[in-house]
Formats: C-alpha cells, sequence, structure tokens
C-alpha cells in the first residue's frame, strides 16, 4: 500500500466533496471578491443593506412539506429577492416531468427519424404516450415540450455522432460518454432546474423542484435562491450562461441577496437513504459557500457597521461556522493592516 497515494486519492475526494465544483479564476477568495464587485455595480448596494435571511424566521413554523406550503415558500423567497413571480411556473414534481420529457423524447426519435440513427441509442421511455399526455393535461405540457426536444436533439447528436465514427477506440469511448448519461435518470443529481419557456413558444419561465426536496424548507429554499438567480442572470442576459463559472455566479447570487447561510448549510448533505454517504449539493461547495459568506458579511459591515454575524452562529452547522469565522477573521486582520498602513483606523 503506498500510505501518500492513498492520502493524495482521500484529498481528491474531499476535494470534490467540500470545494468548488467549477473551476474559479484565480482561486475562490479572489474570485469571490471580484465577483461580489461585480455584483454590486450591476445591482448597487441595497441587497448588502437588508439583514441576512435566517432560517429559524423565514420558514413558517406550520411549514408541511405539501405542495401548497412549499409555493407559499418560493413565493416569499421571490418577494425577498424583488423577482417578479408572476411569469415563473413554480412546480415540484420535476423527476416526473423530466422523465416524462424523457419518454416523449425516445417516441419522438423512433418515429421520426431513421433506424441507423436511434438504434444506437440507450435512451429508455419510461412512460407510455398516454402516460406523457396524461401528466401534460395536468398543466406541464409546456415543461415536458422543453425539456424533450432538449433531449432529442442531444440524442440525435449522440447517436449521429457513434453512427458515423469510424475508429472502433473513438467510437468505444462516445458509447461510454452516452452510457453515463442512459444509466442515470433523467434529472438525476438535481434538487431544481430552471427552464425558459419562451424557447418552446410558451410565455415566461418554469422552475421546478424535486418531489424529494419538499420535506426540508431549507432545501427548497436554497435551490429555489439558486433558480431565481438564473432568472435573473440568465433570464435578463445578464450573465453568459456559457461562462464555465456561470452557476457559481448564480450561487454567489443568492449569497449576495441574503441566502447564503441555506446555500452553505446545504452544501454537503446526506444522501437519503444511506447513513454515511455524502453528497455535494451546489457549485460553491461548502468551502466556496462559507468564504462567500464570510465575505458578504465583511461587506455588509464596511457598509453599515454593525455586528459582522448577527445571529447567525446558531444557524450554521457546525462545520460552516468554523470555516466561515476563519475566512471572516482572515478578512478583518487584512482591513485592518491596510488602515494602519493608511493611517485611518477601521470602524
Amino acid at each position: 500500500m503506498n500510505p501518500m497515494g492513498a492520502w493524495r486519492r482521500r484529498q481528491r475526494e474531499r476535494e470534490r466533496l467540500y470545494g468548488p465544483k467549477v473551476l474559479l479564476p484565480g482561486g475562490p477568495e479572489q474570485w469571490i471578491e471580484d465577483s461580489l464587485d461585480w455584483l454590486v455595480a450591476r445591482f448597487g448596494t441595497e441587497p448588502l443593506h437588508r439583514p441576512p435571511v435566517v432560517p429559524s424566521a423565514f420558514v413558517p413554523r406550520g411549514y408541511d412539506g405539501s405542495e401548497p406550503a412549499a409555493r407559499e415558500l418560493c413565493l416569499k423567497v421571490c418577494a425577498w429577492m424583488e423577482v417578479p413571480d408572476d411569469r415563473i411556473r413554480f412546480s415540484f414534481r420535476m423527476e416526473e416531468v423530466r422523465g416524462a420529457a424523457r419518454s416523449a423524447a425516445v417516441h419522438r426519435l423512433q418515429a421520426e427519424h431513421p433506424r441507423h440513427i436511434w438504434a444506437y441509442s440507450g435512451l429508455r421511455a419510461t412512460m407510455t404516450p398516454y402516460e406523457v399526455q396524461a401528466l401534460a393535461e395536468q398543466g406541464y405540457a409546456p415543461e415536458i415540450a422543453v425539456l424533450a426536444e432538449r433531449e432529442l436533439q442531444a440524442e440525435l447528436k449522440r447517436g449521429t455522432a457513434i453512427a458515423q465514427e469510424t475508429d472502433p477506440h473513438r467510437r468505444s469511448e462516445l458509447v461510454s460518454s452516452a452510457t453515463a448519461i442512459w444509466s442515470k435518470p433523467a434529472g438525476s443529481g438535481s434538487r431544481a432546474c430552471w427552464l425558459d419557456l419562451r424557447s418552446g413558444g410558451y410565455e415566461g419561465t418554469a422552475v421546478m423542484v424535486s418531489a424529494g426536496a419538499l420535506s426540508d424548507p431549507s432545501a427548497v429554499v436554497a435551490a429555489t435562491a439558486h433558480e431565481l438567480g438564473h432568472e435573473v442572470l440568465w433570464g435578463y442576459h445578464l450573465l453568459d450562461r456559457k461562462r464555465a463559472d456561470a452557476e457559481a455566479v448564480t450561487d454567489l447570487f443568492a449569497v449576495f441577496h441574503g441566502f447564503g447561510i441555506f446555500l452553505a448549510n446545504q452544501a454537503v448533505e446526506r444522501v437519503p437513504g444511506h447513513r454515511s454517504a455524502l453528497q455535494s449539493l451546489g457549485y460553491l461547495g461548502e468551502r466556496g459557500a462559507s468564504e462567500a459568506l464570510a465575505a458578504y458579511c465583511f461587506r455588509r459591515h464596511q457598509l453599515w457597521p454593525s455586528s459582522l454575524l448577527p445571529v447567525m452562529p446558531t444557524e450554521l452547522d457546525r462545520a460552516v461556522r468554523m470555516r466561515t469565522f476563519a475566512r471572516l477573521a482572515a478578512l478583518v486582520k487584512d482591513a485592518e493592516i491596510s488602515s494602519i498602513q493608511e493611517g485611518s483606523p477601521m470602524t
């Protein structure tokens, strides 16, 4: 056994679990500062003057995990972030809708396209056309249509590439890559998604949340705050969604609007049904979300001198609290050193 090799593997696994999920140019700390500068330049400092959102005060005591209760919570997030909700369709059957969309894509692939293309496909329908239609008639037709078209075009691209590839090794690689997609249920690994329904000829946008998140109001809030970031940044074309760090900026947008406690606490969670298995949620990771929360609190303090973390310590998970305070202490120290060098004590 190679102890050093085992240690490095553990470090890589830990980084994948707790670190950012995308490359942050300049490193997490510098990226957070630069991105916060961009957010302030775009939206002003007004979000920083509002108090941070504290879970115990924000989530209604009577929350019961039902769809009506979750919808009210989503609308409350909209109101706090000042995002108009009249053009957003909230729903809580994401897995079922995505399964229907994939099934619709498979049915179309086999009915509308040459066999030599779809014969290579490993995409499988889990619902009959009648079941898909029944779900569409329950009000999910726009979401199913947009997602089905996306699934169909992606599968056509994969199938065509495999069919046209003559090199056996390259074809094997393409099949392996496609198999990784085919083997997972539609939408697996995601708690929520944002859809621009206008791409399918419909009005407005949709935010779909996993049914599995309904029992945890903090998960609903964290997911909704992130997806509403898409509504603003992507829906109003303020951010290029093809940017490698676009999802991380969306996470930071939620922190900037006061939802950092929710995102940081939800960054690493236990896998449902597995006592010891952990999963990473979000794009900043627990470490990045903690550092972003610290930067947010420090900027609030600079604009409006007050306690750096009012009420927050009891609301933050222990590991998150330690990381947040460590980064916050570093920011305070750097500011004090800078103010001394400039001859003006820090407020």
